[in-house]
């Protein structure tokens, strides 16, 4: 569990780190080896933590035992309201700094990075969870 906790907090600070290199960068973050170093790393966090948390919130539901479906559900309800938070943000930025090309060329970093966040969010979520409180639906 300990590995679990310590790859969440990993993963987190990760995607912070290349939210603030994709809004600071000059130009396109995609043409920088730090945010693209970033995404490879994202894809080594992303295989451990699913190894940490067999996977739960990526399998398909008739893999899944009733309480497993029930907490897959809940995480993955809570990556969608984050995409969705997340791509609205984006749109408003567009929207209020559409005059300015700098912001215009950092927006596919940065909306990029907000969406491998929302994708992986349910999986941090399982392995920041004790592993008595992975599978407690009664909250």
């Amino acid at each position: 569990m300990r590995y679990r906790r310590a790859a969440s907090a990993a993963m987190a600070l990760l995607l912070a780190g290349m939210l603030v290199f994709a809004l600071t960068s000059d130009g396109n973050a995609f043409t920088h080896a730090p945010w693209i170093l970033g995404l490879f790393l994202w894809l080594v966090l992303w295989g451990v933590l699913r190894s940490g948390t067999r996977a739960i919130a990526e399998r398909p539901a008739e893999r899944l035992d009733e309480r497993e479906r029930e907490v897959r559900d809940r995480v993955g309800f809570i990556g969608y309201q984050f995409a969705i938070a997340s791509g609205m943000a984006v749109v408003l930025m567009l929207v209020v700094f559409q005059n300015d090309r700098a912001v215009l060329d950092r927006a596919p970093a940065v909306l990029t990075t907000l969406m491998l966040a929302a994708s992986v969010l349910p999986t941090v979520i399982l392995g920041w969870a004790r592993p008595d409180e992975e599978l407690d639906a009664d909250d």
